[in-house]
């Protein structure tokens, strides 16, 4: 099937899923049936529930459930109270925190659904969830009809872009000294963002779809931030900075550059009897990283990351490189203001007056560094 005909093609059959279900609701009024609808992607998600409502001559109550739901029927009842809907839909079981638990309890009261909830009920369920409805609520799935929805390659391979560049952005924005974990970026192992990265990823390889190197080595990249072993992340760090010199994109080769640097930086916090030279290598890493801002005329970007150099300069007591990078430092933010990367390159040259024993030197920087910090906090505070 050729990529132009697939959107037609899947239309069609999520058309056909969509008259099954209306049918199925149909010929439920009155009484309980289980329905699961099978969508693995947000984006999707919104276009089939709107989509069934247009379809559906029956209304279709819907309900989200909170994240630290613990039992499925509790809520729906306390939700509902003494309404009665024709049928209803229900919402957000990839993000429950204790899934677990909610499905196993759903399977012990089964027959409470049966009794009380006279109408149809809906659950939306991403592949994940239903694989584990059918491990621990056996009976509660035996009763549900399953009706699947497809999506099409371009949109998977949109969805995967998009959550690429998105990472991109927001680690660039943060630059050195504020590492967004996987929490801060929606990408937790478990987390509905990250479930549906690796759903698009291990759709596309069954479909036999290769992706371009761009596209790879932002996947690279992502996963690199996200490997439970160290030699894992590495290894996915660098492959992705090997593609993106492939294809000479100066901005994501500085950023994944820095994220080796500091790989090698945590490598010498956990590995102390190998710390020099892993603080070596994340120097060199570091430098790199500048190198390609500059060939790529980014001084914002150099701004933002040079303290990760300064920092690793200072572990290695190379006192003489570690002044010239805080003098530039200093100078770039005089064009790109950031008082509390100012106030460390300030902490940078008062080290290296103090490893010079010039005191005067080094208590000056100090208090320029301090007064940096308490001016700002006091406009924040005021601020707040």
């Amino acid at each position: 099937m050729s990529n132009q005909k697939e959107p037609e093609y899947l239309n069609v059959e999520n058309e056909r899923s969509l008259q099954t279900l209306v049918r199925a609701i149909t010929l439920s009024q009155g009484e309980f049936s289980l329905i699961l609808l099978r969508c693995n992607y947000a984006v999707l998600r919104q276009d089939i529930v709107q989509r069934l409502h247009e379809l559906s001559a029956v209304k279709i109550r819907e309900i989200t459930l909170p994240t630290s739901v613990k039992t499925l029927y509790t809520c729906i009842g306390e939700e509902l109270a003494d309404e009665q809907p024709p049928a209803l839909m229900v919402f957000g079981l990839e993000s429950v925190k204790d899934i677990d638990t909610v499905l196993t309890s759903a399977n012990q009261v089964r027959e409470e659904f049966r009794k009380n909830f006279p109408f149809p009920v809906i659950l939306l369920v991403n592949d994940q969830v239903l694989q584990k409805l059918i491990r621990l609520a056996t009976d509660f799935e035996n009763w549900a009809t399953i009706i699947s929805t497809a999506i099409a390659t371009i949109d998977l391979i949109k969805l995967i872009k998009q959550t690429a560049e998105s990472v991109f952005e927001q680690v660039m924005d943060a630059g050195a000294g504020k590492f967004l974990d996987n929490s801060a970026l929606n990408l937790a192992i478990g987390s509905p963002q990250r479930v549906e990265l690796e759903l698009a990823q291990a759709e596309l390889q069954k479909r036999g779809v290769k992706l371009d190197a761009e596209l790879e080595a932002s996947l690279e990249f992502v996963l690199g931030r996200d490997a439970v072993l160290m030699e894992q992340s590495r290894q996915h760090y660098q492959r992705s900075l090997t593609l993106w010199q492939q294809i000479s994109q100066l901005e994501q080769q500085g950023c994944v550059l820095y994220n080796l640097g500091l790989w090698w930086r945590t490598y010498a916090v956990q590995h102390l009897t190998e710390q020099q030279p892993a603080c070596s290598q994340a120097k060199d890493y570091y430098q790199k990283c500048l190198e390609v801002f500059e060939q790529a005329n980014r001084p914002d970007l150099i701004a933002k990351f040079i303290n990760a150099l300064g920092e690793v300069l200072q572990k290695l007591e190379l006192w003489d490189e570690l002044e010239k990078v805080a003098q530039k430092a200093l100078k770039l933010y005089q064009t790109y203001p950031d008082w509390f990367r100012e106030a460390r390159a300030y902490g940078f040259i008062s080290e290296v007056a103090l490893a010079k024993t010039d005191w005067n030197q080094a208590k000056q920087a100090a208090e320029q560094a301090l007064s940096l910090v308490a001016a700002n906090q006091s406009t924040e505070a005021n601020a707040n």
